[in-house]
């Protein structure tokens, strides 16, 4: 089905004319006089100003790299881009968990000519040039240098569904990750895919408030694009406010009645384990008619207990919308809202270890899997389950990877052709269908709903069967308060040809005053032994914060390993088998 062409540049400016005294974007301070706003004319007005430079100073189709915190001025910058025609690549401001080295790496791996940053972040560049020559000597563009440069004309782009609107760099593990190139095509399908999301919620009184960084494809779809193809007011606030004090991000949906917002699972976790019932008289959550949940493993048992915990202060269970999706498919996948309770399915545990799908009866309470379902596909989107190795679909009971194929899958990467063939030209083995594009993650279709049971390169296999790593990861995590929630990392390592499982997890620092971790690491073992039927060949408990995580909080598990074998882990108490 063709779908009509949503282009936020021609949307933007068709509301500066039309709306022009309507709220686009508002960045949220502490106080309500720390709140800094744009209409759609100001935003409009200010985007031309930087545009008209941009293209006295550049051709079209140069790349730029976006360096901002989360802020009006990285909003901006995004559009001043695209009315340019200049291709922007937002990417994660210094002082978070990247360096001026890695964004040097992307501007090399882009071929960017173009930094816009603020004049703050361009002075402590500087003070580093000496190292990162190559990044210095390109062209840097702040507010400071458009208003110096003079009034220019600007030439309105040629914007088609081929042509690229940004380049998202994924937040892998890897030194350098690869540029994922979104066209307009991209983005118009993800914009009627997230307005499938939305139906229960869109309307004229709407308004959308996002805290993920707006380099991120969660941010960055949901804050910058879908609100403005929508005409719907976005509300930013910064990570940090959110992760200081969760209640920020609740009072925030009150105090301007927000219909859409969410975040990774972990989000919900943190509400409902850091926020005292007492610190919640008055609040009132019933405007919130769309909660999503993506970017990690989606758990029941978080939904349910935040559910439980707030239903009081009016939220609504049917609020919530699990989600799947990926940057290589510009944002959202699948997707499902406005349902009584989280929709899962239990299937039994020997089954499932063995790739298979055998759903649980009322008489299996013990040795079962709860998965939670991320919805069904989205708009024309095509889901394929597909072995991995033969390259042919799988059996409808049997798990392998999620291939899709659709309008809102990529064009690729960037300048890596043969990435590019393998990652989005995969065709089936036997009858040649494609092209899609393999994910990486593993999955199956039940009853139309897309179920996500892991990452490929994360499985773990001993002695024949699969595990898991994120079910893992929950029992130790469950075994005593002192282990921090969300903070491990299980992975096998290979000794004389035979798959060890190894667990790392962090400690919680106001909980470790006289823990036995002797007497911890025990019960950690004893409880993977018995949940999961494989016994641990290595249990490491290290300092607060020293997992390593990518940009949306996802744990890198690779790195984590790396860090195991090249014995870089801050370790507060360990147990190894003799083998190891």
């Amino acid at each position: 089905m063709e779908y009509p062409f949503l282009n936020p540049v021609e949307s933007l400016q068709r509301y500066a004319q039309e709306s022009p005294d309507r709220l686009s974007h508002m960045l949220l301070g502490a106080s309500e006089q720390e709140n800094q706003s744009l209409t759609y004319r100001q935003l409009d007005a200010e985007v031309r100003k930087i545009a008209a430079h941009l293209q006295s100073v550049a051709e079209p189709g140069e790349r730029a790299l976006l360096v901002y915190p989360t802020s009006l001025e990285f909003v901006i910058a995004m559009y001043a881009c695209l009315y340019a025609g200049i291709i922007p690549i937002p990417t994660n401001p210094p002082g978070l968990n990247r360096s001026a080295q890695r964004l040097e790496a992307i501007a090399r791996d882009a071929q960017a000519s173009i930094v816009l940053t603020t004049p703050e972040y361009h002075q402590a560049f500087l003070l580093q040039a000496e190292q990162f020559p190559e990044f210095a000597a390109r062209k840097w563009i702040t507010r400071d240098s458009v208003q110096a440069g003079g009034d220019h004309a600007l030439l309105p782009p040629n914007i088609t569904p081929d042509t690229i609107a940004f380049i998202q760099y994924t937040s892998g593990s890897t030194n350098i990750p690869k540029g994922v190139v979104i066209s307009y095509r991209n983005l118009s399908y993800n914009a009627h895919a997230i307005r499938q999301t939305r139906r229960h919620e869109l309307s004229d009184d709407s308004v959308i408030l996002t805290w993920t960084p707006l380099f991120h494809d969660m941010g960055l779809l949901t804050a910058v694009f879908q609100t403005v193809i929508d005409r719907t007011p976005s509300l930013m606030m910064s990570p940090i406010m959110f992760m200081q004090n969760p209640l920020n991000w609740l009072r925030k949906i009150q105090k301007h009645r927000v219909t859409a917002s969410g975040g990774p699972n972990f989000a919900y976790e943190l509400c409902v384990r850091k926020i005292p019932l007492e610190k919640c008289e008055d609040l009132d959550l019933s405007s919130w008619k769309l909660a999503y949940n993506s970017a990690e493993p989606i758990r029941a048992e978080t939904q349910q207990a935040f559910a439980e915990k707030f239903a009081p202060f009016g939220f609504r269970p049917k609020a919530f919308a699990p989600c799947y999706g990926l940057a290589e498919a510009t944002l959202e996948v699948s997707s499902y809202t406005n349902q009584p309770k989280t929709i899962i399915l239990r299937v039994k545990r020997s089954d499932f270890e063995e790739g298979k799908i055998t759903p649980a009866g009322p008489n299996d309470e013990k040795n079962t899997v709860e998965l939670v379902s991320s919805g069904a596909p989205l708009i024309d989107i095509r889901v394929a389950i597909v072995n991995p190795q033969t390259r042919k679909r799988c059996a409808p009971n049997e798990v392998g990877e999620i291939w899709l194929a659709g309008g809102n899958v990529a064009e690729g990467y960037w300048n890596r052709p043969e990435d590019t063939e393998h990652t989005f030209r995969a065709h089936l083995a036997d009858t040649g269908e494609g092209p899609f594009l393999r994910t990486g993650d593993l999955g199956f279709m039940y009853d139309g709903h897309l179920y996500i049971t892991g990452r490929l390169k994360d499985l773990l296999i001993v002695r024949g069967r699969n595990y898991y790593p994120q079910d893992i990861e929950v029992t130790v995590e469950k075994t005593h308060p002192a282990l921090r929630p969300g903070g491990g990392a299980a992975f096998s390592i290979t000794k004389d040809g035979v798959e060890h499982l190894v667990v790392v997890h962090e400690t919680q620092r106001s909980q470790m005053e006289g823990v036995d971790w002797d007497e911890v690491i025990k019960q950690i073992r004893a409880n993977i032994a018995r949940d999961h039927g494989i016994r641990a060949s290595a249990v490491i408990l290290i300092r607060r914060a020293t997992v390593a995580k990518t940009s949306s909080g996802k744990i890198m598990r690779s790195e984590m390993k790396r860090r195991f074998l090249e014995d870089e882990l801050e370790i507060v108490a360990e147990w190894r088998a003799p083998i190891l």
